[in-house]
């Protein structure tokens, strides 16, 4: 499912070298936009810098090409602006939990195009929609009703919360060649993207697709 992995570090600050990971501690301020977005969200990963984004661009996205994975969630921050118009990047701390990763997945039925989102606890799905200028529109969220206990109920309802009925910006890249070598250990026939999902609300969400799981 679009699930932060227990097997990563989720403070990440130079594991990844895509769109950017945002540690639970770092905060930062800037006012200055960044024109090549590969190179501001590679630095966010590696640095845990906090920089403007640019307007939507990158590669095509559609249906099928979300469709074809899971997504696991690697970088969520808030994004706010001081009185002197200068931007203060926060980490959403609900979503960097060891015990409860956050992931989403999609799929096309007969009837709509949900997306599903999990921490780890109870199953979910919402309409969604893609329109051509990669707006992304998700609609009511329903999901069945286990107890996750204290900790699980606050980050499952942050998610739902944040995701429901909501309109966000969507951002593909690739994430840089693991390796030079054809032969190393961390080829995959897999491309490697970077999904950024920038929210109306003012959250940056970052996604990085695996392996779709079959049930």
């Amino acid at each position: 499912m679009f699930l932060l992995n227990k097997a990563r570090p989720l403070i990440l600050t130079s594991l990844f070298a895509a769109f950017g990971v945002v540690g639970c501690q770092s905060t930062a301020t800037t006012s200055t936009p960044q024109t090549d977005k590969n190179e501001d969200i590679n630095h966010l990963i590696s640095a845990g810098s906090a920089k403007s984004l640019a307007s939507p661009t990158g590669l095509p996205i559609n249906s099928e090409l979300l469709e074809r994975f899971d997504w696991q969630l690697v970088s969520a921050v808030s994004n706010t602006y001081d009185e002197k118009g200068e931007l203060t990047r926060k980490p959403l701390g609900n979503f960097y939990h060891p015990d409860h990763p956050i992931s989403a997945s999609f799929e096309s039925w007969p009837d709509n195009q949900y997306a599903f989102f999990s921490s780890g606890c109870n199953d979910s799905r919402a309409p969604y929609f893609l329109l051509n200028d990669n707006t992304f529109k998700v609609g009511t969220i329903i999901s069945t009703v286990m107890g996750c206990g204290e900790t699980g109920n606050r980050i499952e309802s942050a998610l739902f919360d944040l995701m429901r009925n909501s309109n966000s910006q969507l951002t593909l890249s690739l994430q840089p060649s693991q390796s030079i070598s054809p032969t190393a250990d961390d080829q995959t026939d897999m491309p490697r993207y970077n999904l950024l999902q920038t929210m109306a609300t003012g959250e940056t969400l970052i996604w990085q697709n695996e392996a779709k799981q079959i049930p």
